[in-house]
C-alpha cells in the first residue's frame, strides 16, 4: 500500500483549493445584512493561533444579525481595541449597497451614554444616527450572578428566575392561547403546566420599563438578602452585591426594548389540540452570537494553526455558518450573494 499523505501536504492542497475562490468567499460573507445587529467578543479561538502570529492577538469580535448569521469577524489585540475600521467597513457596506440601516445594536459593554450624549459604540457607528444601542440582558444578569456566594447554592436558580421575572413579562394573549392548546390536548384538563421551552417557542416577552424593573429588582434583593441554604450558607456576598447594584442600576434603562421595533418574527405555525400556535423567533440580545462562539473553535481542526491556515479556516467556517442559516430568510435579506459587495 502507498503511504498516506502527510498533514502538511493535505493542508497545502486545501489552501490551494480555497485560495482561487477567496474573493468569492469574501463576497458571500459581506453580502449579509440585518436590521437588528449584535456585537460580542470571544478569545477561545485565538488560543489556536500559532507560529509567528502567536501572541499577537487575544480577541475575536463578531457582528451578527437577527437570523444568527455573521456579518463580520475581526481579530484584535484587546477587547474593544481597533474596532473603528470594522465599524467603518460595515457602514460603508450598507451605504454602498443602499440597504435599510440597522435599527438596534445589542452589545455586552459600552452601552451607556457618556457626557457627550453618546455611548462609545454609538459614536463608533456615527453614520447610523438613528441606531439604538442596547445592553444584552443576559450579560446584565451575569453581572448580578457575580455577587452570589457560589453558583452551586441551592437558591441560585430561584434568584436568577426572579431576576428574569423582574425584567420581562409574557404576552398574556400568547400565554392564554398556549394554555388553551395544552388543555385541549389533555382532554380539557384545567391543570396543565407550561414548560419553559414551550413558552419561549410560542410566546413573546417584553421588558417592563426602567422604573418598574428597578422596583422589582430591589424587591428581589430585599426578599432574598438574608437567604441561606440548609447548611447556613448565605446566598449573597452582601458587600459585593451592594456594589454591583449601585453600579449596574444605571444600566436598567439600557436593557429596555426599543419602542416601535418588532423583536419577534413568526417563522411557522403548529396545531396542537385544534389550536393554531405561532412559532416565534426572537431577535433580542446576543444569544445567537453566544451559540456561534461555541462552534467557532470547531472551524479549526486540531489544536493549532498558523496565520494563513487560521484565516482560511475562519473564512470558510463563516461562509458555511451563514449558508446554513440562509434558507430561513425571506425576501433575500439575509443570505443571498452579491458579488459586488465590498469589505
Amino acid at each position: 500500500m502507498r503511504p498516506l499523505p502527510s498533514v502538511s501536504w493535505l493542508l497545502s492542497v486545501y489552501v490551494r483549493e480555497v485560495y482561487p475562490r477567496m474573493e468569492h468567499t469574501k463576497a458571500r460573507i459581506t453580502s449579509i445584512f440585518g436590521s437588528i445587529l449584535k456585537m460580542d467578543s470571544t478569545k477561545k479561538m485565538i488560543k489556536k493561533l500559532a507560529g509567528e502570529a502567536a501572541g499577537t492577538a487575544t480577541w475575536v469580535t463578531n457582528v451578527g444579525n437577527e437570523l444568527g448569521q455573521v456579518l463580520m469577524s475581526v481579530v484584535t489585540a484587546a477587547e474593544g481595541d481597533g474596532l473603528l475600521p470594522m465599524a467603518q467597513g460595515l457602514m460603508r457596506r450598507y451605504r454602498e449597497t443602499r440597504r435599510d440601516l440597522p435599527l438596534v445594536l445589542y452589545v455586552d459593554r459600552d452601552c451607556c451614554c457618556s457626557a457627550a450624549g453618546q455611548s462609545k459604540v454609538a459614536a463608533m457607528f456615527g453614520e447610523w444616527d438613528r441606531l439604538v444601542v442596547r445592553l444584552d440582558v443576559w450579560h446584565l444578569m451575569r453581572r448580578f450572578s457575580s455577587g452570589v456566594s457560589t453558583e452551586a447554592h441551592t437558591l441560585y436558580g430561584e434568584f436568577m428566575n426572579r431576576l428574569s421575572f423582574a425584567m420581562f413579562e409574557w404576552d398574556e394573549g400568547d400565554v392564554r392561547r398556549l394554555r388553551e392548546a395544552k388543555q385541549a390536548e389533555h382532554g380539557g384538563n384545567a391543570h396543565v403546566e407550561l414548560s419553559a421551552k414551550e413558552m419561549h417557542r410560542h410566546c413573546r416577552r417584553r421588558t417592563r420599563g426602567a422604573e418598574e424593573t428597578t422596583r422589582l429588582i430591589q424587591e428581589v434583593l430585599d426578599h432574598m438578602w438574608d437567604a441561606k441554604n440548609t447548611m447556613g450558607v448565605k446566598l449573597f456576598d452582601q458587600d459585593r452585591m451592594k456594589e454591583i447594584w449601585s453600579t449596574q442600576q444605571r444600566h436598567v434603562g439600557c436593557i429596555q426594548d426599543p419602542p416601535g421595533v418588532a423583536l419577534y418574527a413568526r417563522t411557522s405555525t403548529v396545531t396542537r389540540g385544534g389550536v393554531a400556535l405561532p412559532v416565534f423567533r426572537c431577535a433580542r440580545g446576543s444569544t445567537s452570537l453566544e451559540s456561534f462562539h461555541l462552534h467557532l473553535c470547531r472551524f479549526i481542526p486540531g489544536t493549532t494553526a498558523n496565520a494563513l491556515h487560521f484565516q482560511v479556516y475562519l473564512l470558510e467556517g463563516l461562509c458555511r455558518w451563514n449558508e446554513d442559516r440562509g434558507p430561513r430568510t425571506s425576501g433575500g435579506e439575509g443570505g443571498r450573494c452579491c458579488h459586488g459587495a465590498v469589505l
